[in-house]
């Protein structure tokens, strides 16, 4: 049920108090339905993308240049679930244990999941080597605009406001009593048992920041809010072609399908050391892209050059860019920060990022592509040339940094960390957080399946404490 007016809201009507529409706020409410437990979703954003709701999105960032954060957020119905990428992939076990959880307190929402992505139930994993896996993601082309908007008109147990910005959390002694929100220039409050922040990967860490600030009291044991941001160097890390004759019979065929990227992860080793890094093989046909591509090879291995012949006349050459999903080394120093000088129409401040790429991650990248390269040589599945600014650390540039988490990060204590496993913030007792601002390490995986599986757990934690 949508709602016109502050005057609709009836505090006797729902327990529960969601703030974003993104996969995380929905998947909550939703699930939270079913259990017969009514929830009223507050949205800063519109019904549809509105240029103006989008500038409070603003941010600068102070360190290592990224591409304008803003352009991926949405300050809307569906959050950012309006322009994703859609592939999908759940942590695995021990990305779970890094988080603190159970691998089957997590693992029980993944077909449940794979049902609100309208996905296949299917993530398969085939040893390569030592080094590399095989891996598979599923793609999602779910809106949640779409799916689910007229659910939510219809619903008996939903309530939505749009167009209402939350400003900040007030109350005393360890309680969220109510959140002070802003709707056509005027502040309003509004009460519930339970509060549950889902507003994205940066949003999360500026309204808790701001929060504390309003009052220290209630939040004065709260502390890490911002630290340890994080997010996913996208980069071309180099060119390459496969034998295809020689690559299918060394590869499992059940993985290969030349109309999408090829999926090659690093393993995973016990060692925190060890920063994962996934490898998208994407193929081209264009004749002028592999011309250039067996140039570059040539350069690198002239003897090659016979083969390379053969190959293209038998019509069992693939060629095309490498690309690289690199973790990044989660760095205390990393952190939202609350803008000084930068203010919104609504007078709260802009999120200001200060941020540096990790070199640690970046050298491991670049170890990973060398060792691809190397299976490729041995193994004769191709040849790999890898990108120059590779080499060159400092200068190793992100094409996208689509993917904001931490700043809320789950952990044991408040020493390092905001919430706890079960997505309350520490010291206090009824105000939760949902959303890759979560995240204590990034891995390579892409963040949306994680989430919704954290919000269905919460859900249902949450229907243990109501019902």
């Amino acid at each position: 049920m949508i709602l016109d007016s502050i005057n609709e809201i009836d505090t006797n009507k729902y327990s529960v108090v969601i703030f974003g529409t993104g996969p995380a706020g929905l998947s909550l409410a939703l699930e939270l339905e079913k259990h017969d437990i009514s929830s009223l979703i507050i949205e800063a954003g519109e019904e549809n993308f509105s240029q103006k709701s989008q500038s409070f999105y603003k941010i600068d960032t102070d360190g290592t240049p990224l591409n304008d954060l803003s352009n991926s957020r949405l300050r809307q119905f569906g959050g950012t679930s309006a322009t994703w990428g859609g592939w999908s992939k759940p942590l695995s076990n021990l990305d779970l244990v890094k988080f603190g959880f159970e691998p089957e307190e997590i693992e029980k929402y993944q077909s449940q999941t794979c049902e609100i992505l309208d996905i296949k139930n299917s993530f398969k994993e085939s040893s390569i080597d030592e080094n590399f896996n095989q891996i598979e993601f599923q793609f999602s082309s779910v809106r949640f605009y779409n799916k689910y908007f007229e659910h939510v008109k219809k619903s008996k147990k939903i309530f939505l406001m749009l167009r209402t910005q939350l400003s900040h959390f007030d109350g005393v002694n360890k309680n969220v009593e109510k959140a002070v929100c802003i709707r056509n220039g005027k502040f309003v409050e509004i009460k519930s048992k339970e509060f549950i922040l889902c507003c994205g990967g940066i949003e999360n860490s500026r309204i808790l920041l701001w929060s504390k600030l309003k009052n220290n009291q209630l939040f004065k044991n709260i502390l890490n809010i911002g630290n340890y941001w994080m997010t996913h160097y996208w980069v071309l890390g180099g060119v390459g072609f496969i034998n295809i004759k020689n690559f299918e019979s060394y590869m499992n065929k059940d993985f290969l399908n030349y109309k999408g990227p090829i999926h090659i992860a690093s393993t995973e080793k016990q060692s925190n050391e060890k920063l994962q890094v996934g490898l998208y093989l994407s193929t081209n046909e264009d004749q002028n892209f592999i011309k250039e591509i067996v140039k570059s090879i040539l350069c690198i291995a002239p003897e090659y050059g016979k083969k390379i012949s053969k190959l293209i006349l038998n019509k069992s050459l693939k060629c095309g860019n490498i690309f690289m999903h690199i973790e990044e080394d989660p760095i205390f120093d990393n952190k939202i920060v609350l803008d000084k000088n930068k203010k919104d129409l609504n007078g709260i401040p802009f999120a200001k990022l200060i941020y540096n790429s990790s070199l640690k991650s970046k050298k491991i990248a670049k170890q990973e592509l060398e060792k691809l390269a190397t299976l490729f040589k041995e193994k004769d599945l191709g040849r790999v040339a890898i990108a120059d600014e590779l080499f060159n650390l400092r200068e190793f540039e992100s094409l996208g940094d689509y993917h904001h988490m931490g700043g809320t990060r789950i952990g044991n204590s408040s020493k390092d960390s905001v919430i706890n496993k079960n997505f309350k913030v520490h010291d206090l007792n009824n105000l939760y957080i949902l959303g890759s601002s979560n995240f204590r390490i990034g891995t390579y995986k892409n963040p949306t399946f994680a989430i919704i599986q954290f919000s269905l757990k919460l859900a249902n934690d949450l229907k243990n404490k109501l019902v």
